[in-house]
């Protein structure tokens, strides 16, 4: 082992005697450390030290070649690389980056020599004037993979896609400033396969962007042409350049008349940076413009509403922030699909002008839309896709309408809301699971719709808990709400809302103010749930009404029924229910309203001092719905009569000879009736008389 390694030793001491020899008129005397250290003034200091780095960086060195190794001179006033690098056949890494280098000075082509290279770095600072006419050699280096000539003047070089094309291991190629003249040429076949990172920026290319070679690369992932003289219409082949992460474009100026006969730009999942240009309104025909999936920042430009023929809008999933309004689309007359959602964005668009657009798909999920229900959708009547979820909204009421289908799980995103209601619809299938995620809500209201299944037993962990008045004053928000969000700079007015609560529809006025508690409401009324009331529904004991009628649930009253103590409406009546009354109900101290009418309870109804007060002449109390068949069949007994007198009328009307034959015998009826009818009154004076 100390042999292989004094040999190694050896044979680089040999090389560092021929470079001394071959330039003789440069080299100084070797000294031994006693013999003085002065350097020549023409030395290179740090040619000198990275020697002795090197030196010094040897830990093993048996034989002791290197014990009196000292450097007292090394100089290089010419500025050349030396010719003899060329030799060493199996470097594999060579930096030379930031060599000062004379304006003479020149790559020497026998690079090309090293034929394992993977690794090369000429990078120069401009002001050096370090330069290459050739760069023929490079091609001679296959197994390279990183090629940085960053400030290498190539103004003369005219092939270097060629030459960079005959790399086929190449991944890392940097030419920023290197003065390329163009990139226009013409790559029959690219051989660049493996190529993940070219930099290309500040140079004067200055050639339409379409005609560019490298955007057939798709295997590339970062590409710099930052302030390249590049214009004209993005490149149909950037489609097919899924690898892509960053692509910078920045300092050109692409906005020709070419550019706004543009139709489509797409640059989604890209790493793209930065802020939404202005420029984008010079685009006039653009029609799609999907910039989805990025890094972007900053506010949405105004500029983008003067795009008249655009019809897609994707600037979802980045960093944008800010106020979009109405004057953001003033002229998007053409717009169908939006999607800004997953940004820091608040959309304040005035529902009192209408737009000039009609959307179909909107999607505005984690973008900031409440407190209410933005009213501004009304004008979309063919709206088919809509996402608002997490969207900072707090009152979602879209009741009355013709909704159908199951409940949207997206609701369950709305954590935020205060106030949901969907009821007089027809929506279907169970409650979504993801309803207990709505950690502020205090009014549930999806009566007379089509739900069906078991009364959900999750429902017992909404964060109902017990609080009996809330003052609202200056925005306050109750205690019932954990982590709530900042809003309520304005009031939330619900002067036209109203809920069935102790049998009757009452109006709720604004929640500025003092807040009742009977916001805490929930009501699954005229609906289709079957199965038991789940005991889990006790720990609701924040809630205030409750409202289960028009159901077909069955099994027993939740026998801790009693421990809901803020309960002051409760409904259950038209069910399916049997059993007795559970006696623990007398505790239930607030209760105002009980309605248990048309079940099948049983056994005595409780006594206590809140349930002496109530109403007791609940007529269907302890009876089923059979009370209503005689009802029924009366109103059928109508409508069959109606049904009759109508066929026959119609008949009438339609039939002439049945018309007249009706007639003839109306006609005869009458003649016979009134004959009788004369005689029994001609009767009725003789026999008078006679009495007389």
């Amino acid at each position: 082992m100390h042999r292989l390694a004094g040999a190694m030793l050896v044979l680089l001491w040999c090389c560092c005697c021929l470079f001394l020899a071959t330039h003789a008129h440069q080299q100084q005397q070797l000294q031994p450390a006693a013999g003085g250290n002065r350097a020549s003034p023409s030395c290179i200091p740090h040619e000198r030290d990275a020697l002795l780095a090197f030196k010094h960086g040897v830990t093993s060195d048996p034989a002791g070649l290197l014990d009196s190794w000292r450097w007292s001179d090394l100089t290089g006033p010419s500025g050349h690389l030396p010719e003899f690098l060329g030799s060493l056949k199996s470097l594999t890494y060579l930096n030379l980056s930031g060599i000062p280098f004379s304006s003479s000075g020149g790559v020497p082509p026998q690079l090309g020599n090293l034929s394992k290279l993977q690794y090369l770095d000429l990078s120069s600072t401009y002001m050096f004037g370090t330069n290459s006419t050739n760069l023929s050699w490079l091609a001679r280096l296959t197994s390279i993979q990183y090629v940085n000539l960053n400030q290498m003047n190539l103004c003369t070089v005219v092939d270097w896609p060629h030459v960079m094309n005959m790399l086929p291991s190449l991944r890392v190629l940097h030419l920023s400033t290197c003065s390329l003249a163009n990139a226009n040429q013409s790559l029959p076949h690219l051989n660049l396969t493996n190529l993940e990172e070219l930099d290309a920026s500040w140079n004067s290319l200055n050639h339409p962007m379409v005609s560019s070679w490298f955007w057939n690369i798709t295997s590339l992932k970062r590409l710099n042409l930052d302030s390249t003289g590049m214009f004209g219409q993005f490149p149909d082949a950037l489609g097919d350049m899924t690898s892509l992460q960053v692509l910078d474009l920045s300092g050109n100026y692409y906005y020709d008349d070419d550019a706004k006969n543009m139709r489509v730009m797409t640059a989604g999942w890209n790493n793209i940076t930065g802020s939404l240009p202005t420029s984008v309104g010079q685009f006039a025909g653009l029609q799609t413009l999907d910039l989805s999936h990025n890094n972007l920042n900053g506010n949405v430009p105004y500029e983008i509403g003067v795009l008249s023929n655009l019809t897609h809008l994707g600037l979802n999933s980045n960093k944008l922030d800010g106020v979009v309004t109405e004057e953001h689309l003033v002229s998007a007359r053409s717009l169908k699909y939006i999607d800004l959602s997953y940004n820091a964005l608040k959309i304040e668009i005035s529902s009192d002008r209408q737009p000039p657009f009609r959307l179909d798909t909107a999607y505005f999920a984690s973008c900031q839309m409440g407190p209410l229900f933005p009213s501004w959708l009304k004008w979309h009547v063919n709206i088919i896709n809509l996402d608002i979820s997490s969207a900072d909204m707090f009152v979602l009421d879209l009741s009355r309408n013709k909704l159908s289908g199951e409940l949207p799980m997206w609701i369950g995103k709305l954590t935020s809301l205060i106030i949901l209601r969907l009821s007089h619809n027809k929506f279907c299938g169970n409650v979504p699971v993801n309803i207990t995620n709505l950690a502020c809500l205090q009014y549930m209201d999806l009566n007379n719709n089509k739900i069906s299944g078991s009364l959900p037993i999750y429902l017992s962990n909404l964060n109902l808990k017990t609080t009996r008045k809330t003052s609202m004053t200056d925005g306050c928000y109750p205690i019932i709400m954990y982590d709530p969000p900042l809003i309520l700079n304005d009031p939330l007015d619900l002067s036209s809302f109203s809920t069935v609560l102790k049998g009757q529809e009452l109006n709720y006025g604004s929640i500025n103010g003092v807040l009742d508690t009977s916001m805490m409401s929930i009501d699954l009324s005229s609906n289709n749930l079957t199965g038991e009331i789940s005991e889990e529904i006790v720990f609701l004991d924040g809630l205030v009404n409750l409202n289960l009628s028009r159901n077909h649930l069955s099994g027993v009253v939740p026998s801790k029924i009693g421990e809901m103590q803020s309960l002051e409406s409760l409904d259950l009546s038209r069910n399916k229910l049997s059993g007795e009354i559970p006696v623990s109900r007398s505790n239930l101290t607030f209760l105002s309203y009980l309605d248990l009418s048309y079940n099948n309870l049983t056994g005595r109804i409780p006594s206590g001092p809140q349930l002496d007060t109530l109403y007791a002449e609940q007529g269907g109390l302890g009876r089923t719905e059979e009370g209503h068949g005689i009802q029924f069949f009366y109103l059928g007994l109508r409508c069959g009569f109606i049904v009759v007198t109508w066929v026959a009328f119609g008949v009438l009307l339609f039939k002439r000879s049945w018309r007249i034959t009706c007639f003839r015998l109306s006609d005869k009826l009458y003649g016979k009736v009134y004959v009788l009818v004369a005689l029994w009154a001609r009767s009725r004076e003789t026999g008078t008389d006679r009495h007389a």
